[in-house]
């Protein structure tokens, strides 16, 4: 709770408190109205998304890499395909303040903005996308080493990051989150996903893509397709003493050139599926990253994939525009990072094994350009984002430590499109410079594709809203719990705590807070207002372990008490040792708002005898008038962690399985 108004508040720990809150905690009835000051807003110049107005964000650095700061608009200069448009819209922000958020803000369709209660800190939104696809064993190993440094060294708590896949691999854990154990559960479910894409017998020499393309997109005498074809005569070829032996040879040699032709073509479909798949799921990330708020930061790992298939193999070409035009929508800059490291061009292709002829049979020429056609794409991907690709390097840890400083801060700026052409939906280019100033590099999106937005809505495959009328409460409120973003038209917030208990058994008690101000009192203000509440416990494998619901009637504040807000509900819950994500959602029944939030927890295993401890429990509240019957007044804990610079902060924590030495200390 915040005791702003409270500064001589002492928080005593003695064995009555202490009791009182293990028996509070496991078996703690709902409150309501227990108050919280209102936060101070200011009317900002907030930036809204909308149809009529497209905006981008930026950085600027000079030759030596570093950000150039104190820029204005004037110095600008934006074209759209070609044509300048003017600026509407700039402003310089911190990656991670308050300010981002702002500017950033999206609020849910149909309901008026609401002025939500700021986290007190925010840090940088980080996603790792392993193009688990296209990776080899070697790269898969790389790139798990490079996740653990960055978890043991740069990321702080304030961060948001998600491992995700493009096979799907990791699971209910590809999410959003601040919590290092979650993250290295997933990242621990990562393993090489390799593919081998098959021609039809053309020789024991593997035909790669690159080659495969090469044969495809040929018109004239090819070298490639010619070594294939005597592979393939090899294979079948007659005795030279056999009647009729250059008549079997010739028509040998039509058979196995339209079987090159047609391995080439099968591979390069094969392949080209792949990298749609993959294509299928960078996009679905870039979408639903555009419900998370700021710029957001997102490293492709991958060893490589062709950019073009061919006439014959699936179109790539208009995909990547959609990826590019659904990070551009979503805030999302793209670094990508080739994992085969140094000397790319001597290692084992992911997908396939290269051809290892030893002879100059023609090959070696073709293989030149074959480690850059692996990398166009992920050139292309993060030069059109505002990225960077790194390329041919083994040091990828601090790469990343590098393009996390550099991407600190940035520029936003926004232009209105042209009225005529809002309907047709094309890739639009787009390009910021800055005038008179050559020297400087302005690493923007290239574009994006106008049109109808894309549906940015991501649901989990768990806890189904309830059928009918999605306009019931039941609806609405299994909408939010399936929800992989939290709904803010009612501000909801949510802690999680658990303890050993007396039975000796794990309880958690999910706290769930709702800012009394978003509830409706009726026209008269003074009404009971009707809160339903809905929570979904899921384990690591997005399969529901405990659920609950429930219904308050919560009182208007009476004439004269003082608006700070807050509405404390708490469910305790005796779980196993596993990790688990709480989900929690709450709906004013007269205003029809919804608020959500969501947030993982780690239960240790107290069986492994290693010590061990309980939760922080932060800001314990002695309440008076809320007594059990084997216990004396219960103990509500800070739910929001909001407190006055004034405020006496307590805390406790218990540990577990701790022993004494030979001395008995």
């Amino acid at each position: 709770m915040n005791f702003a108004n409270r500064p001589s508040t002492r928080f005593l720990i003695s064995c009555f408190c202490l009791t009182a809150l293990i028996n509070g905690m496991a078996g703690l009835s709902p409150l309501v109205n227990a108050q919280q000051p209102q936060s101070k807003t200011q009317d900002d110049d907030v930036l809204r998304i909308n149809a009529d107005l497209v905006q981008t964000a930026f950085t600027v650095i000079d030759k030596n890499g570093r950000f150039v700061d104190g820029l204005d608009r004037e110095q600008f200069e934006l074209t759209v395909d070609g044509k300048p448009r003017p600026i509407s819209f700039f402003e310089r922000v911190t990656a991670g303040s308050l300010r981002e958020t702002q500017l950033t803000a999206r609020n849910e369709p149909g309901m008026e903005p609401t002025k939500a209660i700021p986290p007190t800190v925010r840090g940088r939104s980080i996603v790792f996308f392993i193009d688990d696809l296209h990776l080899s064993a070697d790269s898969m190993n790389r790139t798990k080493q490079m996740l653990r440094r960055f978890l043991d060294a740069e990321m702080s708590s304030k961060d948001s990051v998600a491992i995700a896949s493009a096979s799907g691999q990791i699971g209910f854990l590809q999410q959003y989150t601040n919590n290092k154990v979650v993250l290295d559960a997933a990242m621990s479910r990562l393993s090489p996903r390799p593919y081998n894409v098959q021609g039809f017998g053309t020789g024991s020499t593997k035909m790669t893509e690159w080659l495969a393309l090469s044969i495809d997109n040929t018109r004239s005498d090819n070298k490639v397709q010619a070594f294939f074809i005597a592979e393939c005569l090899k294979q079948g070829r007659p005795p030279k003493n056999m009647p009729g032996y250059q008549q079997a040879i010739n028509a040998l040699k039509v058979t196995c050139e339209n079987q090159v032709k047609n391995s080439a073509r099968a591979v390069l479909m094969q392949a080209g599926a792949i990298t749609q798949n993959m294509y299928a799921s960078l996009e679905s990330l870039m979408r639903s990253s555009a419900r998370a708020p700021g710029r957001k930061l997102a490293f492709l790992v991958s060893d490589g994939f062709l950019m073009d298939t061919g006439a014959h193999g699936p179109g790539l070409r208009d995909k990547l525009d959609r990826i590019v035009d659904a990070a551009q929508r979503a805030g999302v800059v793209v670094y990508t990072i080739d994992a085969r490291g140094l000397g790319a061009g001597m290692v084992v292709d992911a997908a396939n094994s290269r051809p290892q002829t030893g002879s100059s049979d023609g090959l070696d020429m073709a293989l030149i350009g074959e480690v850059q056609a692996y990398q166009d794409a992920l050139n292309a991907l993060a030069d059109e984002t505002g990225g960077r690709a790194l390329r041919n390097q083994n040091y990828f840890d601090r790469w990343v430590d590098k393009v996390l400083d550099e991407t600190s801060n940035y520029y936003l700026l926004a232009w209105r499109p042209a009225k005529e052409e809002e309907k047709a939906s094309k890739f639009r280019h787009v390009k910021v410079t800055v005038a008179g100033r050559p020297d400087l590099i302005v690493r923007a999106p290239r574009g994006y594709v106008e049109g109808p937005l894309a549906n940015t809505e991501t649901a989990a495959t768990v806890a189904k809203p309830a059928a009918g009328n999605p306009k019931t409460p039941e609806a609405q409120l299994g909408a939010a719990l399936s929800d992989f973003y939290p709904s803010n038209s009612l501000l909801t917030m949510l802690s999680l705590t658990y303890l050993n208990t007396p039975k000796n058994e794990t309880v958690l008690t999910s706290s769930m807070q709702i800012a009394n101000r978003g509830l409706n009192f009726g026209a008269d203000g003074k009404q009971p207002a009707t809160l339903k509440l809905a929570g979904v416990i899921l384990n690591d494998k997005g399969k529901i372990a405990s659920s609950f619901k429930n219904e308050l009637s919560v009182n208007p504040l009476r004439t004269g008490e003082a608006d700070t807000s807050g509405v404390i509900y708490n469910e305790h819950t005796p779980l196993a040792p596993r990790i688990y994500q709480v989900r929690v959602a709450a709906r004013d029944e007269r205003s029809g708002r919804v608020g959500s939030a969501m947030q993982f927890v780690v239960i240790p295993d107290l069986a492994t005898r290693q010590l061990t401890t309980s939760s922080v429990l932060l800001g314990g509240q002695v309440l008076e008038n809320a007594k059990t019957k084997d216990a004396g007044p219960q103990i509500q804990l800070s739910v929001d962690h909001r407190f006055s610079r004034l405020a006496r902060l307590g805390y406790w924590m218990f540990i577990y399985n701790a022993r004494r030495d030979a001395g008995g200390a």
